[in-house]
């Protein structure tokens, strides 16, 4: 989600909480809500003017965020920066203040390394933000803010797994990885997510080639390679496709995943429900690219289930 160019036109349009209006009451009916968030929402700081594309976000997007009920953000990805470590900690800081639990990004690789918890119904769940994307200057070290490195550093991302499996009952991790406009998740995503499995993370949600790829089951846990774009001004039909992801974590694993298809408006990336041939192209789209990852994507009508 990002929260610039159209998407901040809406906002000036029809008000802050627009971009998410459609979909807010179900994201926030969830126990945990989970996103990714690919712009700043600060005032702060200017365009990085070595970089093709930058997000610099209205920073009245966070009562968007707000109003769905998002538990977790994701910061890891190649936009965190766009204006700047002053912008990216100024949007940290609206976060806390509208208490939306963040990771992947903080003041130096300490935080961003800390995952977010969030606790249900005596349940407790921890969350990690890495990104494969990794531009000049972006990763955070001992002394200096930015996101967290997981390309290359996979070992570490293991580790930091398997540490919060001991403390937290589940553990969600979201990945910024893959090429832009590409079906398929490439070799480097499926080692890494299973790699992220095998060290502890019952689901891996991730995201940056803007649009749908793969679901798979594996090990009875599970990993969504791309969910697309989802508040995003777009400029072709597959890059408006998009899902929400829904599933229920138990002890066992992961049960009764559905997938609940949207799609961008055209024209400020806004997303919203779709149903009968709309729906049924974005379903079979993920049914084709999952059933390369020995995943079955069941229609049913407007939604479709996912089995192993």
């Amino acid at each position: 989600m990002h929260f610039d160019r159209q998407v901040r036109q809406a906002i000036n349009r029809w008000g802050a909480t627009a971009p998410l209006r459609h979909v807010a009451d179900r994201l926030a009916a969830a126990d945990i809500a989970v996103g990714n968030l690919e712009s700043t929402l600060s005032d702060l700081g200017e365009r990085n003017a070595e970089k093709d594309y930058t997000f610099k976000g209205d920073p009245r997007g966070v009562e968007g965020l707000a109003l769905a009920g998002f538990d977790f953000l994701s910061l890891a990805n190649n936009h965190a920066l766009d204006a700047g470590s002053e912008a990216m900690l100024d949007t940290i800081a609206r976060l806390d203040a509208n208490n939306i639990g963040h990771a992947g990004a903080g003041a130096d690789k300490t935080a961003a390394w800390t995952p977010a918890v969030h606790e249900v119904n005596g349940v407790s769940v921890a969350f990690f933000g890495f990104s494969h994307i990794l531009p000049a200057g972006f990763v955070a070290t001992d002394s200096s803010p930015g996101i967290a490195r997981g390309r290359g550093n996979m070992d570490s991302v293991e580790a930091a797994i398997r540490s919060a499996k001991e403390q937290y009952d589940y553990v969600i991790v979201s990945f910024h990885w893959g090429v832009e406009k590409e079906d398929n998740a490439n070799g480097d995503q499926v080692a890494d997510a299973h790699r992220a499995v095998d060290a502890g993370a019952d689901m891996v949600l991730s995201h940056h080639p803007h649009v749908i790829q793969a679901v798979e089951y594996y090990n009875g846990r599970l990993i969504a390679y791309s969910l697309g774009d989802f508040v995003f001004d777009h400029y072709s039909r597959k890059t408006g496709e998009a899902f929400i992801l829904e599933a229920d974590l138990g002890p066992a694993g992961v049960a009764n995943a559905r997938v609940v298809p949207v799609y961008l408006d055209d024209t400020y990336g806004v997303p919203d429900y779709v149903s009968g041939r709309e729906a049924t192209v974005i379903l079979e789209r993920l049914k084709t690219l999952s059933a390369a990852r020995r995943t079955t994507v069941a229609i049913d009508g407007d939604t479709a289930r996912i089995l192993p």
